[in-house]
């Protein structure tokens, strides 16, 4: 038989949470560390990240490990009280984790992010992140939060469908949320995989309640409640005064946690009941160990519900404390408490929302003390039974990696809102990059030298954005370039023709149809002279580009042919182009076949076709070519010689000097739609010097932790 631990060891789950505070003070916390203990019991490996600060003050520890779980804060855990510098906090923390999330990478067909957040624009942004990173998510979702009045129209839109598109899982607490989240992704289309976890329990700290008995008559009967939602506060206070009323002696402690500042309206509220301080005690965080002590002291263990969307979709972790202490619960008959607890048998069931049947049940305690104690065993061997942490470990590591696996299967045929996602994330990020290295002064002194030197700019492009391209254009105007022809370039690299200061050369590779539209109109109506290089065989042919219909995703070859569909403009509509006089046209090869792939025979073929069907085509000499894809090897030189070319075009990013060899003639790259800070950074020549070395690092690093993962 293969244990859990050895059939998924190679999955890691890193869980992300904030606002909260770990690993003290919350049911957040209690949750989180449960579901880790359970996976880690599977052999895999579980971890914390913490974004932000803590608002807890007793959490101290920046880093640690807490019932096993390796836990980080994104920042310090202090929260500061101005706040500006709150505002410098949770930027920093956001940043972190974004470089925490990237150094993830590479490791993310075997890594699951679970997300405890479920409000707030984090909750989206790390959906998107993780989309874009290819890193797949378990949504947690212990309440329902669109079911408060009070939820913000982002948290209603959030619930709707935004953050069950960025997940690959949804880990629920009820019934009922279970089902809205599968009706939102039957609605929608959506393959999330749903699993119900109720509120788990390590009961070990509480087992020792099983040896209780009956509480000593003699001593004044306490009641006890824990939790922070002041609206449940003040019902249990007014629950409990009734009790009081009806002629009872008893007394009520709440623990508040780590939320002591909500003490002084409770204290308020209290006295305005009619309720003295005598008559109740506030206690703030305690340990585990002593809040086990302080349950099996109490008479009864509260637990108020409403009768509300809140009450109906959760599950409050409290509850299993408290049922696994083995003191009698009074709670409320609603939401899935229904089908855990039964009334007078294992738990005191009120009508929700009711305070005189809340009081009722706790009176039902006072007046029969020894059936309560028989009652709070009942509900602990529930609590064992149903609610121990243990028994979950093998479906929780199933559920992790089938999210992982289906993922995985995904990312094979990536969708193109994928592919929108991972370019807009990566505009940002360089567009921002770009903007730092503008504001550095590097491209005004890289453009400075351009203008004051007789070397040439040239500039390359694919198929840009019309926007984009008519920036870059009026751009360089502003900026005093001169825009020069091939022709002139030919007799400037043959040394026939001295570059004026500034001279500048633009170029197209593989002839889009887009370019039709996108860059014609804008070239003639500027006056500036560009090069479009083109591959004869497919332009005659199909017009489709091989590369862009390799994976097999999307139509098939023959489908889209059927259609009339084109990647390429066609043979009329060059013909028609090159009549301009703005546009020259050169050779790309006849296939676009990369040139160091072919032998001699081939690659005069490549060469020397292209240019004969072109000049056929266009009744003119065509004495330029570009390299596909940017390689050579230098055998090309001695054929185009031979055809009767003049110049060729690299991808080497460089300007053209008086020295440059003619068939190895250097270009800079300007993407298709990218930030126009980074096409500036990019046509000065200042962009690959700086990002090419962060890049060679991160490919070495890659190599080594793919290495030694």
């Amino acid at each position: 038989m293969v244990s859990s631990a050895s059939r998924f060891p190679e999955y890691q789950v890193v869980c992300i949470c904030g606002g909260h505070g770990f690993p003290h003070g919350t049911a957040t916390a209690a949750r989180i560390t449960l579901i880790g203990r359970a996976l880690q019991q599977a052999g895999v490996p579980f971890r914390l990240l913490h974004c932000g600060p803590s608002p807890i003050a007793v959490n101290t520890d920046r880093t640690g490990t807490h019932e096993g779980i390796p836990f980080q804060y994104t920042t310090t855990t202090r929260r500061p009280s101005n706040k500006f510098l709150r505002f410098l906090v949770y930027l920093w923390a956001v940043a972190e984790l974004t470089l925490r999330l990237v150094r993830l990478w590479p490791f993310r067909r075997s890594t699951v992010i679970y997300l405890y957040l479920m409000e707030g624009p984090l909750v989206l942004y790390v959906g998107l992140l993780s989309r874009c990173l290819g890193i797949p998510i378990v949504q947690e979702l212990c309440e329902w939060l669109p079911g408060d009045p009070c939820s913000n129209r982002f948290t209603n839109w959030l619930h709707k469908k935004a953050m069950f598109q960025s997940a690959a899982g949804a880990l629920v607490i009820s019934k009922a949320i279970e089902k809205r989240v599968r009706e939102r992704c039957t609605t929608y289309g959506l393959d999330v995989r749903v699993l119900r976890i109720p509120a788990l329990i390590d009961p070990a700290p509480f087992l020792s309640a099983s040896q209780c008995t009956d509480l000593d008559t003699s001593v004044i009967s306490e009641f006890l409640y824990c939790g922070t939602w002041t609206n449940d506060i003040f019902f249990v206070i007014r629950a409990f005064q009734l009790v009081r009323l009806s002629g009872y002696q008893c007394r009520l402690r709440l623990l508040v946690g780590a939320n002591d500042g909500i003490i002084p309206s409770i204290i308020e509220y209290a006295a305005a009941q009619g309720i003295s301080s005598q008559d109740f005690t506030l206690m703030g965080y305690v340990d585990v160990s002593a809040l086990g002590a302080l349950y099996r002291s109490a008479i009864a263990l509260l637990m108020p519900l409403r009768n509300d969307d809140r009450s109906v979709t959760r599950l409050p972790n409290k509850m299993s404390e408290y049922l696994a202490s083995g003191r009698p619960i009074v709670t409320s008959e609603i939401g899935d408490c229904v089908d855990l607890l039964t009334d007078n048998v294992n738990a005191y069931m009120a009508k929700p929302g009711d305070e005189r049947s809340f009081a009722d049940k706790m009176i039902a305690v006072l007046d029969q003390p020894a059936r309560a104690t028989e009652i709070g065993a009942a509900g602990q061997r529930i609590c064992l039974s149903h609610l121990d942490f243990r028994p979950y470990s093998g479906v929780l590591s199933s559920f992790f990696s089938d999210c992982i696996n289906g993922k995985r299967n995904a990312l094979n045929f990536p969708s193109l809102f994928h592919l929108r996602l991972s370019m807009i994330l990566r505009n940002l990020l360089c567009g921002l990059f770009a903007s730092l290295i503008v504001i550095s002064g590097r491209t005004r002194t890289a453009k400075k030298n351009a203008l004051n030197s007789h070397a040439v700019t040239s500039i390359y492009f694919h198929n840009p954005n019309k926007r984009l391209f008519t920036k870059c254009v009026r751009w360089l105007k502003r900026q005093g370039y001169v825009f020069i022809s091939i022709r002139q370039l030919i007799d400037i690299v043959h040394g026939r023709l001295l570059p004026p200061k500034g001279a500048v050369w633009l170029s197209f590779d593989d002839g889009f149809k887009e370019l039709l539209t996108s860059v014609v109109p804008v070239v003639r109506q500027e006056k500036v002279s560009v090069t479009i290089f083109v591959s004869p065989g497919i332009i005659a042919e199909d017009g489709l580009f091989p590369w862009l219909h390799r994976d097999g995703s999307g139509p098939s070859r023959n489908d889209l042919i059927k259609t009339g569909v084109r990647d390429a403009m066609t043979v009329s509509e060059l013909k028609e182009i090159a009549k301009y006089p703005e546009v020259g046209i050169g050779s790309h090869t006849v296939n676009h076949v990369i040139t160091v792939n072919l032998d001699d025979a081939e690659l005069c073929y490549e060469i020397g076709e292209s240019k004969r069907q072109l000049e056929a085509w266009l009744g003119s000499p065509v004495t330029s070519f570009a390299y596909p894809v940017g390689q050579f090897d230098g055998r090309e030189g001695k054929i185009l010689s031979k055809c009767g070319y003049e110049i060729a075009a690299t991808t080497v990013a460089a300007r053209i000097l008086n020295t440059s060899y003619q068939f190895e003639i250097p270009r800079f790259h300007v993407g298709d739609n990218i930030p126009f800070s980074e096409a500036v950074c990019n046509m000065v020549g200042v962009w690959r010097p700086v990002i090419d070395p962060p890049k060679r690092f991160l490919r070495r690093w890659r190599v080594l932790s793919n290495a030694f993962h």
